[in-house]
């Protein structure tokens, strides 16, 4: 990921932890490790698949978005958020100096309907590819007259088609990622893009460090997850309370990337562990299953070292996302262990 990471895991492991297996409410399930998907550069930070169940495409720290095809061929490329990117210098070099030249996506996902490939890149903000992959094209780099510090996640709603994703900061670029954490700053956005109108909109703003969001299965809110208070917001887009929001969850831990899974329920990532693959305490989930209400249904064990930023689970299986690592992760899901103890109520 970016150079300044280490720093931010600095700042969020120091503080001791509270959060997971310790009050009995819930179960931790140790998922059943399948395969390690390698890549060729570091930073698998988010995880898409297409309409056709392709994938999976995840972006990496030089600047390519890649699609995995089997287990013969791996990943290929299949596109890239700079127009000016030099192949040369940009591939398997994940140096941030080269950032504005080379680029890095976050964000993906898919917009069913048409096959677009939406993406959040850190220097070069909201973009778009069509289902043929190549160079992605902008669509916006600031909103409301604010330039993006850096897009981070995005989701899509699958009824309406529309657009959503979050600036984790509008106040610090990229660079300035660890003033933005000592600053405690309250800056991110929530915003909606119309795919059809091209219109961008504000939603929210205040947001601490939004690292991750997913809207509901029909549609009526979005999960925004902020790392710097180390929260879940809920934000109402239907319904009597519509535009309004409220705190859904806090934590001990800074919560990473949300995903919404086939039932409509939440897997939420943890920032739990740093570069060198070590985690400060065992007892530590990298992830939750959360209902929209805020309520735990279980955390999960994974094999899978170092920092997980993100758990997506697709057509029975989970992979993990992470800024660091190497590679993709997959556990079969439900697990054996899963299943079991759902047989016997």
């Amino acid at each position: 990921m970016l150079a300044m990471l280490p720093v931010f895991l600095s700042i969020l492991l120091c503080f001791p932890t509270l959060m997971l297996h310790s009050n009995g409410e819930y179960v931790t399930q140790e998922a059943q490790f399948l395969e390690r998907l390698h890549l060729p550069a570091a930073g698998p930070e988010s995880i898409a698949f297409d309409a056709a169940g392709g994938g999976p495409y995840t972006g990496i720290s030089d600047g390519r978005i890649l699609k995995y095809v089997n287990a013969s061929v791996g990943f290929l490329e299949f596109a890239i958020t700079s127009p000016n990117r030099s192949k040369e210098l940009c591939v398997g070099n994940g140096d941030v100096a080269l950032g504005h030249v080379c680029g890095r996506p976050f964000g993906l996902g898919f917009h069913h309907q048409t096959g677009d490939l939406y993406i959040t890149d850190v220097y070069h903000g909201l973009m778009v590819v069509g289902p043929n992959g190549g160079v992605a094209t902008q669509l916006a780099n600031a909103a409301d007259g604010v330039p993006f510090g850096f897009a981070n996640a995005l989701d899509i709603d699958t009824n309406t088609g529309m657009v959503y994703f979050v600036d984790y900061t509008s106040q610090f670029s990229v660079d300035k990622f660890s003033a933005s954490l000592k600053a405690h700053d309250m800056t991110g956005r929530l915003m909606k893009y119309n795919p059809e109108s091209k219109e961008l909109k504000v939603l929210l703003g205040g947001l601490g460090g939004a690292a991750g969001m997913a809207v509901s299965k029909d549609g009526s809110f979005i999960l925004i997850t902020e790392a710097i208070p180390k929260r879940i917001r809920k934000f109402w887009m239907e319904g009597p309370k519509a535009t309004t929001w409220e705190i859904l969850k806090e934590f001990t831990e800074s919560p990473a990337n949300i995903k919404r899974n086939a039932e409509g329920e939440f897997w939420v990532a943890f920032l739990v562990g740093d570069a060198t693959g070590s985690r400060p305490s065992q007892q530590q989930s990298p992830g939750l299953r959360i209902t929209g209400d805020g309520m735990i249904l279980e955390a999960i064990s994974l094999d899978t070292p170092g920092t997980i930023s993100e758990v997506a689970v697709y057509d029975g299986k989970m992979y993990t996302g992470s800024p660091y690592l190497h590679f993709v992760d997959v556990y079969a899901w439900p697990s054996k262990s899963h299943q079991e103890e759902e047989l016997m109520g």
